[in-house]
């Protein structure tokens, strides 16, 4: 059931479409950052100038029930109540620090957690906190311009999950969905088996992105033997760049997987049957995003091939019309010298000879070249 009151599904949804739209700059500029907060004290809160204003929903459910809602304090996170066996706090924003040090205190957030949630410079990882843990997550978007991540961080206790984005949009709808209708066993468990659905979301999130990669290099093999060009040189090396960067996301992945196996005290034996699908999900990613790498590495050999072998041709063939014009050249030299003693300047016959003389020899070799197989064009199959 849902509580009167709670915010319809709809209206988040398009608050979060108005909110991306005027954070999209913010999230094409959250691809690059790569240092920490350098000459800071640890654990010190610091967000970007741009960034965006925090929009916190809350998702309170147990087996047989559920509240959804947006709030903008922890009053009204307090006022859902604390009965709940699962509370997931999502906060796409990070613009607002004092939001965010109430929330921080609200659930007991580590400080050095707090700071790193904020730090969208952090590579995959799983920390234990006492009775918390902390996970941070590459999360794929793929729009117009290409691949980019967004981190996801992620703290968790026994019965509360708290994530934070820096901007709106994701691809845990279908995770939302499951938790509205009931749906398989996320309302059935715990908020560790939740942050397991989570990165299992993500992970799921490279797959399409993945295969996109793949579909876009098949043609290029075709196209980079028979028809290379600047545009197809173009295309190779943008696809080579898109998977350099979904292999230094995905990486990292794997050891937070990893990671998350070892922690016992969290995560229950059935669960960690899950997390080891995660891990082989991480895996077939992995393996994926190396295959295209090597095609795309031997596209670029293809290319660079089938451009020295073009290159080749076009200069056999200017050799093959030098060498043609060169005994040309040798003849009407000779019979242009004039001198008057050359017993075929006074011969009638001697201008269509000359003309002859060249025809044949000009035949002669062109069949001398044809025996050698030098006018056959092989860079055709």
């Amino acid at each position: 059931m849902t509580i009167p009151g709670a915010d319809l599904p709809g209206a988040a949804d398009a608050s979060r479409r108005t909110a991306l739209k005027a954070g999209f700059s913010l999230r094409r500029s959250g691809r690059s950052g790569t240092s920490p907060n350098l000459y800071t004290a640890a654990g010190t809160l610091s967000v970007a100038h741009n960034a965006l204003s925090p929009v916190v929903t809350v998702y309170a459910y147990g087996p047989d029930a559920f509240v959804e809602r947006t709030v903008t304090s922890v009053a009204e996170i307090d006022a859902i109540g604390n009965d709940w066996p699962v509370v997931w706090v999502n906060i796409e924003g990070t613009g607002d620090i004092d939001l965010l040090k109430s929330i921080a205190e609200r659930f007991a957030i580590h400080p050095l957690a707090m700071e790193d949630a904020t730090d969208v410079s952090l590579r995959a990882k799983v920390e234990p906190y006492g009775d918390a843990t902390f996970m941070v997550l590459p999360m794929p978007h793929e729009d117009e311009r290409g691949f980019w991540t967004e981190q996801l961080a992620t703290w968790f206790t026994a019965q509360v999950v708290v994530t934070f984005q820096s901007v709106p949009g994701d691809c845990l709808d279908a995770l939302r969905s499951r938790i509205r209708e009931a749906k398989g066993r996320v309302r059935n468990h715990g908020a560790a088996y939740l942050s397991y659905v989570i990165a299992d979301s993500v992970v799921d999130g490279y797959f399409p992105i993945v295969e996109n990669i793949g579909s876009a290099l098949e043609p290029l093999e075709e196209e980079a033997f028979s028809r290379p060009d600047v545009r197809t040189l173009g295309k190779i090396r943008r696809i080579r760049a898109e998977l350099i960067r979904v292999r230094r996301a995905v990486h990292p992945v794997r050891d937070a997987v990893i990671a998350m196996t070892s922690l016992d005290r969290v995560f229950d034996p059935e669960t960690r049957h899950y997390l080891r699908d995660l891990n082989d999900h991480v895996s077939r990613v992995m393996d994926q995003v190396e295959t295209d790498r090597f095609l795309a590495n031997d596209l670029l050999d293809i290319y660079m091939t089938s451009v020295n072998l073009k290159l080749a041709e076009t200069s056999k063939v200017l050799t093959i019309i030098a060498t043609l014009f060169m005994p040309l050249t040798f003849i009407a030299g000779i019979y242009g010298m004039n001198f008057k003693y050359m017993p075929e300047l006074e011969w009638v016959m001697g201008y269509p000879f000359a003309l002859g003389l060249m025809g044949l020899t000009v035949i002669g070799l062109l069949g001398y070249f044809w025996r050698l197989g030098w006018m056959q064009d092989r860079t055709k199959t």
